[in-house]
């Protein structure tokens, strides 16, 4: 028997929604379901003026904060004492329409005391293979790989 679900919802998938406002010329303004905003505008060889983050752009952003997300809390529930955490996210794109990404690659660079090479790795690859969903999408069309460096954090002085 069905549940009764949400409209647009079904037992394995969630509903979501965005509204994009037109502002000027090549500007945009995304409101996410949640509420939060975010400027996006177009080059300036299409009539941007540079007053926010390319459409395109913004997919690397959501795909390093999504794997960032997973990865922190898989080392969090590893009890991993992490005091910082970068990704840098660099794409190729197709030159022809549709100019999609064909290749990404994801570094990270987490710091912390102590860390343990086995659980940055489990963890890098449990959000590439498994629960990163940008990633998966991504994935469709460009091959993504990724790395990462372990830093250690300096230790606290006494003063």
């Amino acid at each position: 028997m069905r549940q009764n679900l949400p409209v647009g919802t079904h037992a394995k998938e969630i509903f979501m929604k965005a509204r994009i406002k037109w502002v000027e010329n090549a500007c945009l303004l995304g409101e996410s379901e949640s509420g939060h905003t975010v400027v996006m505008d177009g080059s300036p060889d299409i009539g941007g003026r540079n007053l926010g983050i390319r459409p395109m752009e913004l997919m690397l952003v959501g795909l390093g904060g999504c794997t960032a997300l997973d990865v922190l809390n898989i080392l969090k529930k590893s009890r991993q004492d992490v005091t910082d955490c970068v990704i840098e996210v660099d794409g190729d794109r197709n030159n022809d329409h549709p100019k999609v990404y064909n290749r990404i690659h994801v570094h990270f660079i987490v710091t912390g005391h102590n860390l343990k090479d086995v659980h940055v790795k489990r963890a890098v690859d449990l959000s590439a293979e498994k629960y990163c969903s940008v990633s998966a999408m991504l994935g469709k069309t460009a091959d993504i790989t990724h790395d990462y460096e372990i830093v250690a954090a300096p230790l606290p002085t006494v003063e």
